[in-house]
């Protein structure tokens, strides 16, 4: 996990899971942007005066109520901006999602084009990309740097040529006003803290389990597991199955997490939980323990609809599968995606950077996981994020 010493400090929100999810609940409903207090509500307009431009400026609530939306479009500004958009993977669903919140969220300026790339999950070409959109004349860039330390010093680069360079979602190093203008995303060890904890009481504090996760070495996955190992050691009825320090690399790709699961299924007769850091591979390896004649286990990850739609179909004839996700958070991208345009038009933005976001579906609790039936196994409810702008803007 990148180390964060020396960093500056940033902007964090924490809120309980009950009070997330009744917020959420109420998102479709309430508008930031419809407030009546001028100290929490984004401003809408610009005077026609020589004052400066109000910005962006939401209250921790807020975003996470309407997950990172506003009506508002003062964080454009008036000047022409450039808005290199690149993602060091870039090819399954997830990033999709996360594309497609960045790029509707710039759409809404018609001072703003953009560039888009991705690296499919290749260092050298995210490196590139990152070179080629300043040289082509970017003026901000989001970026998810899913490399983390090993992209720092491309960002700095941009950063030092006058770019204004927001990552988000994969931790780069570095630092805040420094490096880049904010680093925008959860706090992934926290993540890694719930699903534990999770695990534990579910458990009855006695049992076997297993993490998966993304690209050997990426920020993500390490900080989550790092605190995986941490809730582990302090229960000694749990064993962690797959290591202490590096995990089963699924890539972030199904087909490869079902193979992974299958193998794990193999090698360990007695599997009691599976923790995965991305819920369409949580939802692959399901198929591995059907295939393999087991019961499916309880399960921590990210939000996906095809787990919730698997848990309302098998709820009752397998009660031993139970379900906890977090937000799959696509939805910071949109924040990120003010925050880099604000930056490079003159427009401030007081927006917080980063959640610690709670677990918002709880199979043993009240938040029930949902199905969207109609919808994908891959779509993530809790970005609201329109099937229209997913097929618009989700692909480069």
């Amino acid at each position: 996990m990148p180390s964060t010493s020396g960093r500056a400090p940033r902007r964090r929100v924490a809120m309980s899971g009950a009070v997330l999810t009744a917020l959420i609940l109420a998102a479709c409903s309430s508008s930031p942007s419809a407030k009546k207090d001028d100290s929490t509500s984004p401003a809408a307009n610009q005077g026609s005066g020589s004052a400066a431009p109000t910005g962006v400026s939401m209250t921790s609530a807020q975003e996470l109520q309407n997950v990172g939306q506003t009506d508002s479009k003062a964080f454009c500004g008036t000047k022409q901006v450039t808005l290199g958009i690149q993602d060091g993977f870039g090819i399954n669903a997830w990033s999709q999602a996360s594309m497609a919140a960045v790029r509707s969220e710039a759409a809404k300026c018609p001072n703003v084009k953009t560039i888009v790339q991705i690296g499919e999950g290749d260092l050298q070409k995210s490196i590139s990309q990152i070179n080629s959109m300043v040289a082509q004349g970017a003026n901000a860039l989001v970026v998810i740097p899913d490399f983390g330390k090993s992209e720092l010093p491309a960002l700095r680069a941009a950063t030092n040529a006058g770019v204004k360079v927001v990552p988000w979602a994969a931790d780069p190093g570095g630092k805040d006003g420094t490096d880049y203008v904010s680093y925008v995303d959860w706090s992934s060890p926290s993540a890694g803290t719930l699903w534990a904890n999770w695990m534990v009481k579910t458990l009855h504090g006695k049992g076997n389990i297993a993490f998966i996760g993304g690209p050997a070495g990426n920020p993500v996955t390490a900080g989550q597991l790092k605190s995986v190992v941490q809730v582990v050691q302090q229960n000694a009825g749990m064993k962690l199955l797959t290591g202490n320090s590096s995990w089963p690399v699924t890539n972030w790709d199904p087909a490869t997490a079902q193979k992974i699961m299958s193998a794990l299924l193999a090698k360990y007769p007695k599997i009691d939980g599976l923790i995965s850091d991305y819920g369409t591979d949580a939802l692959a390896a399901t198929r591995s323990f059907e295939a393999a004649g087991r019961k499916l286990v309880p399960i921590a990850t990210l939000d996906t609809n095809g787990l919730g739609c698997l848990y309302a179909k098998d709820k009752s004839s397998q009660p031993g599968f139970q379900l906890a996700t977090i937000s799959s958070r696509n939805w910071l991208g949109r924040i990120a995606a003010r925050k880099a345009i604000a930056a490079a038009a003159g427009v401030p933005d007081s927006e917080p950077s980063t959640f610690d976001l709670p677990i918002i579906e709880d199979s043993l609790g009240s938040a029930t996981p949902k199905c969207a039936t109609g919808q994908p196994d891959d779509f993530y409810t809790s970005n609201q994020i329109s099937p229209a702008d997913l097929a618009k803007y989700g692909k480069p």
